[in-house]
């Protein structure tokens, strides 16, 4: 060829005679390709090119960072590029046929996967009485030697493919390069119980549009787990019409698709019997235009139990509020957005009308920018919420976010992934309201004086008990479940015994610097901060306060635990009489 390396061109071409090429029919303009080195793109022009030999395939990449003009060559436009209006994107080239990899049908796929000796077997094939292996609706499983399930795939020769291919109701197919269901019927007959299959991945395939999609939905009319994760088609934007392809789909997998959510939403018009929607790493910033009334005719969404937006792109905490009237919701998962607060929507509810978010149980919020207490504390406003993620925002930074969160949210059952104790709760509401108390008592005295108490003014910019009662909203209920917690807590300098506010502690420096010194036994208020332990610490071991590191150690501990941040009581962070402190040194 005469400009083989030309800007917008692919790669040379070889010797190959590119006037006798023909173009396959997956590779038609509209088609989803893969290239032979693996990249994936959209066909939008198939013809010559001027100045060039043969026919060309004009192609707009999913990565737009390897195209190389925007549709335009040598100041002719051959196509358009979706994508070509955003930052200057020029994700468009040239490549020849040649370059782009065959694609198969359905029904090519099973015969290349299922037909090659590695073929799933059912119950009883295998021989014997099974010992730890069993079988239930859920596949095949064996257990491990932690008592862990495992799913199995078993093989069986390829001389009697047919019958193992005919006790299938799952059929996993991801990154097979599909792109159709074939002629009607194609599917169904493919040696496979069509009307037994009931789960079926497709990720990472090429269909172009959600009718290749919805194809497989007459082949395969007991579907209830669609995967079509990375499945980058062409998708309605409207409900599509006629009756649904898939009347009994309950879990849709829609990662990575690029589907915007006024698409999803049509798809979910077209699967009325849809549960699970999940739609992670799809680029989402908005839900709908508009207010609440964006998501339309609700019958649409009445039955979804779990939606999953992780690792979009949703900033604000009111395009969540759309959400908050779906009859059915009980799990929403939104980490890895942006989201910077949460509150309760209580404003959109109406006299008579449904409780916003009623039914949701739980809420995913790990790796946002959460950063303030009041959206922990929002928490409570839920009325059914029990299970909370916040791993990763800056709320959670320090080492006893834990025991607050727990205090705070009174329904709270599972944090983070682990459940809370019945225990485990008590000591984090005693910790908590020992902590809160104390601002209590410092405002109040604060108010006598004229002034403002040190522990209040690093926690509230305003004054008095109100303000500290504000920041706490949890506080009454507190006081009303541990009643002589807060009489003791309460209790002001000169009021009863000393020793009941005090906790003797032996303080040990391990401090290199510090050289070898004598354990130390103190006795100290039950409300002294991490901070002006440091300071006692200065003054009996000479090392430096921002230089210390102190831990607390019980018996029953395997390791200590670190005290921090400075401003928190000892006591909140569970330092008990008796206990030892060691003063250690940062590196």
């Amino acid at each position: 060829p005469r400009a083989s390396h030309a800007r917008g061109f692919d790669q040379a071409e070889g010797d190959r005679n590119t006037s006798t090429m023909v173009v396959p029919p997956y590779a038609e303009v509209g088609c989803r390709i893969e290239t032979t080195d693996g990249a994936r793109a959209v066909v939008r022009y198939v013809g010559p090119v001027e100045a060039q030999d043969g026919i060309w395939i004009g192609v707009e990449w999913d990565d737009p960072t390897r195209g190389k003009h925007d549709g335009s060559h040598g100041g002719k436009r051959y196509f358009e590029c979706t994508a070509s209006s955003e930052d200057g994107a020029t994700p468009g080239s040239f490549v020849r046929p040649h370059k782009i990899r065959p694609s198969v049908t359905f029904r090519e796929a099973i015969a290349t996967k299922y037909l090659d000796g590695k073929l799933p077997v059912a119950s009883g094939a295998t021989g014997g009485d099974g010992g730890d292996d069993e079988e239930n609706d859920e596949g095949m499983f064996v257990k491990s030697s932690n008592g862990q399930k495992i799913e199995i795939q078993l093989c069986l020769k390829k001389e009697d493919p047919n019958a193992v291919l005919g006790t299938l109701d799952r059929v996993y197919l991801p990154d097979a390069a599909i792109h159709t269901a074939g002629e009607p019927g194609d599917a169904a007959s493919c040696g496979l119980p069509a009307a037994k299959v009931r789960i079926l991945d497709l990720a990472g395939n090429l269909m172009r549009n959600w009718d290749a999609v919805a194809a497989f939905g007459p082949e395969f009319p007991a579907l209830r787990i669609l995967d079509i994760t990375g499945v980058r088609a062409a998708w309605p934007s409207i409900p599509p019409p006629g009756p649904s392809p898939f009347p009994n789909l309950s879990v849709l997998v829609m990662n990575r698709s690029g589907a915007s959510w006024r698409e999803a939403t049509a798809i979910l018009g077209a699967c009325p019997s849809l549960r699970e929607l999940s739609l992670a790493d799809c680029g989402i910033s908005r839900l709908g235009e508009g207010d609440l009334g964006v998501l339309g005719d609700l019958a649409a969404f009445a039955g979804l139990e779990a939606l999953n937006l992780e690792r979009n792109a949703v900033e604000e905490w009111s395009e969540v509020e759309k959400l908050a009237s779906l009859p059915s919701l009980e799990r929403l998962h939104l980490g890895g957005n942006r989201l910077r607060r949460v509150r309760y929507p209580a404003h959109v509810a109406k006299p008579g009308g449904p409780v916003p978010f009623e039914r949701l149980r739980a809420l995913l919020l790990a790796d946002n920018a959460i950063d303030d207490w009041d959206s922990v504390d929002a928490l409570n406003d839920f009325p059914s919420v029990a299970e909370v993620r916040l791993t990763g925002n800056p709320v959670t930074e320090s080492a006893v976010t834990r025991h607050e969160i727990v205090a705070r949210v009174a329904r709270l059952s599972q944090l983070n992934g682990s459940l809370i104790a019945d225990q485990e709760r008590k000591d984090a509401e005693i910790r908590y309201l020992r902590r809160v108390l104390g601002l209590v008592k410092g405002a109040e005295g604060a108010a006598a004086a004229g002034g403002e108490a040190e522990g209040a003014a690093a926690r509230a910019p305003q004054r008095g008990t109100e303000a500290v009662q504000a920041m706490h909203p949890r506080l009454k209920a507190l006081v009303d479940s541990y009643g002589e917690l807060s009489t003791h807590a309460a209790k002001g300098p000169g009021t009863g015994k000393m020793g009941e506010d005090m906790l003797e502690l032996t303080l040990v420096c391990v401090a290199a610097s510090a050289g070898e010194k004598a354990p130390q036994k103190k006795k100290v208020p039950m409300t002294i901060t991490v901070g002006k332990l440091k300071l006692l610490c200065e003054k009996l071991f000479k090392v430096k306060v921002d230089a210390q590191q102190l831990y607390y150690k019980e018996p029953f501990m395997g390791m200590p635990e670190l005290l921090e941040p400075d401003d928190y009581d000892i006591s909140y962070l569970g330092v008990k009489d008796g206990s030892s402190i060691l003063v250690e040194e940062m590196a």
